[in-house]
């Protein structure tokens, strides 16, 4: 693997986090939420690249009401954007647009109108994109997270007649023990796992664990929990979750299958939200994966940038692949977002 490109994009707000990518027109759109901090009422959702270069579209910025996490998902000749509103995770209410017909000027009212609403309690892809299952089905990673619990949910769309339809969910999937921990002086307890990062098997693959679903998952974990989670559909059930062997340090991740090859991108620690790393990876079992290669994005933020960074994590990447090239897309220090070509 090699980095053959890498730009940090044109993000107008003090904070930025969560950028999605995808490809449209055969050119890759971006999109990130961004205000002055996390959470707070200025945070709207920018998407660049759509209509023309370094172009912004800004949905979410009229109402005090905070945006998060949006995604976006090329499907049916349509490019569609997942857009979450709400205070904070536990109260959000998503969105799915139709962007195709958006431009720079399309007012935010009919933006609103035309989209599909998704029922109270469902969030679609909280952090990473969705999959198409062998039965045709959407499904999107999803998750729920309150003050003393998160859980982890599949959930299934499909679009009929250009209309979105909402199928239902699986069980909670969820870790059931509890860890005490102390961490930069502070304790604890942990919370569960979220954020799914699925990936499809193909149906002739020789995994044993997978159906003709073969739906397969790794969680991100909370603090007290310093490991991915992984699970995997099978007679439309979901089997684990497993804990791994593959550190996580409570931060976001991606994955993505192409040509039987997968490919994982996350921080590898316990801790810490650096550096930001892409591995090929093998499963071994369910609780064993063994590194085949990997890149190092970057290792930390880079002195010049300490004073104009939020923190110094590089975390939240979003992957995808291309013509044969990992697209990763990540939050450089939550002040700024970093596009990365890798050549397989």
């Amino acid at each position: 693997m090699e980095i053959v490109d890498r730009k940090f994009l044109n993000t107008p707000t003090r904070s930025v986090h969560a950028a999605t990518i995808e490809f449209w027109d055969s050119k890759p759109v971006i999109a990130w939420f961004g205000g002055s901090r996390e959470g707070a009422e200025d945070v709207a959702i920018y998407v660049n690249n759509l209509h023309g270069e370094d172009e912004l579209t800004i949905l979410g910025s009229r109402d005090h009401m905070p945006r998060w996490n949006p995604i976006l998902f090329a499907y049916d000749d349509r490019l569609h954007l997942f857009e979450k509103a709400g205070i904070f995770c536990d109260r959000w209410q998503t969105f799915i647009h139709d962007t195709t017909e958006w431009d720079t000027k399309t007012p935010e009212k009919q933006m609103r109108e035309e989209c599909y609403t998704l029922p109270a309690g469902m969030n679609g892809p909280v952090k990473t994109k969705p999959v198409i299952d062998h039965k045709g089905n959407i499904v999107c990673g999803s998750a729920v997270e309150t003050f003393s619990d998160w859980t982890s949910y599949f959930e299934y769309f499909s679009i009929k007649g250009g209309k979105w339809e909402t199928l239902g969910r699986t069980n909670p999937i969820a870790v059931e023990e509890r860890v005490g921990y102390i961490q930069n002086g502070r304790s604890g307890v942990s919370l569960g796992i979220i954020q799914p990062a699925l990936w499809l098997e193909n149906i002739d693959d020789d995994y044993e664990e997978c159906d003709l679903d073969g739906i397969n998952a790794f969680f991100r974990s909370s603090n007290g929990l310093p490991n991915l989670y992984y699970a995997y559909m099978k007679n439309e059930k979901v089997v684990g979750p497993f804990k791994t062997n593959l550190l996580n340090p409570n931060s976001g991740v991606d994955v993505v299958k192409y040509d039987d090859r997968l490919f994982l991108v996350s921080n590898p620690s316990s801790t810490l939200r650096n550096p930001l790393v892409v591995q090929e990876i093998r499963k071994i079992s369910n609780t064993e994966w063994e590194v085949v290669d990997e890149i190092v994005i970057r290792e930390s933020i880079e002195e010049k940038d300490h004073r104009a960074c939020i923190s110094q994590e590089l975390s939240y990447p979003y992957m995808i692949e291309n013509d044969g090239k990992l697209h990763l897309v990540y939050t450089y220090g939550r002040s700024r977002i970093e596009y990365c070509i890798i050549s397989l």
